[in-house]
């Protein structure tokens, strides 16, 4: 990584007037090797981003026009000769990965999550954050960021159902759902128990069984339970912006 000069005062950079995209590709990989991206809405993460690759640029440049100058002067010395490579190659990478997140933009990032999204977790307590993980990044990839914090308490609350309530065996996995809707997503959590979940009256202050009861609020009690093919059962739900907005369907394709 290049240092930032000294020289340069180094402040919060300035809102941005040109449009930006919805996600900007990051230089390595998340969990599960997925793409790590950072929500590009202009906001301080995104012009701080926006930033350091300049002053990689900048560097890179300065660089770029001094290598001559070593490089081409046979009076240069062997160390002097490795030091300017060093430099080169790590201008090299930084402009390699500032182009590398640049390749591959918002839309074109979106497009690669394709409706219905499928993904399957093991019986265990920690699937509950990786899947949670999972949609959040699956909604900024479809522009339904907005609705991730309730999406995601909705998928916690059915996926903890599905983990603390069915009998686990060794050759099944819980499957989660999501597709693409005109107004937001449908979520969908399969497992192998045949018991269907029920929604209980419980006391304001009781500590537990108020899951579905959650759910059923947050969906307006736009969720339910359904039988899948082979055996046991799955449990949806369905989140959408409040204002009905359309959804681009350039996403689910």
């Amino acid at each position: 990584m290049t240092e930032f000069p000294k020289s340069r005062p180094f402040a919060p950079p300035e809102p941005r007037t040109e449009p930006v995209v919805a996600l900007r590709l990051l230089p390595w990989q998340g969990p599960e090797g997925r793409p790590a991206t950072l929500n590009g809405d202009g906001g301080y993460l995104s012009r701080l981003a926006d930033e350091i690759e300049d002053l990689q640029l900048d560097s890179a440049r300065v660089v770029f026009d001094l290598a001559p100058a070593v490089l081409d002067n046979p009076a240069t010395c062997p160390h002097e000769v490795r030091f300017a490579a060093r430099r080169l190659r790590e201008s090299l990478g930084d402009v390699l990965k500032i182009a590398e997140s640049r390749r591959l933009p918002g839309p074109v990032l979106a497009r690669q999550i394709t409706s219905p999204h499928v993904k399957r977790w093991t019986y265990e307590a920690h699937c509950v954050g990786e899947a949670r993980h999972d949609l959040r990044f699956v909604l900024h990839a479809w522009s339904l960021g907005d609705l991730a914090e309730r999406a995601e308490l909705i998928l916690s609350e059915l996926l903890t159902n599905a983990v603390r309530h069915t009998d686990p065996s060794p050759d099944r996995e819980i499957e989660t759902r999501y597709e693409l809707l005109p107004a937001g997503v449908r979520i969908e959590v399969h497992d192998a128990d045949e018991r269907w979940p029920t929604r209980q009256d419980t006391a304001a202050d009781a500590e537990t069984g108020r899951g579905l009861a959650l759910v059923d609020a947050l969906t307006s009690a736009s969720w339910g339970v359904s039988t899948r093919e082979g055996i046991g059962k799955l449990v949806w739900a369905v989140v959408e912006r409040d204002d009905n907005a359309q959804v681009s369907g350039e996403a689910a394709v």
